[in-house]
């Protein structure tokens, strides 16, 4: 069955003006600003809270550097 089917005109009735060019405008730049003041915080936050846990490991003694014996498993003697 055969559809009659109008071809669109070329060149298209749609055009591009100023305020709908593509640009996210003022709401857009104001979004991508919080969104990267969040991460900033965000990264702050998890360096401080990574330097409490490291401190904290270190005033129990439970610090691995220095106190481990660092000699992979199947290089160490075996004991009888």
């Amino acid at each position: 069955m055969f559809f009659a089917v109008t071809p669109s005109p070329y060149p298209s009735d749609i055009t591009v003006t100023q305020s709908t060019g593509g640009s996210p405008g003022f709401l857009g730049f104001v979004f991508t600003f919080l969104l990267a003041v969040a991460a900033v915080l965000l990264f702050l936050s998890l360096t401080k809270q990574l330097r409490r846990v490291d401190r904290r490991a270190k005033q129990l003694g439970l610090d691995d550097e220095g106190t481990a014996d660092h000699t992979p498993d199947d290089e160490r003697p075996a004991s009888s």
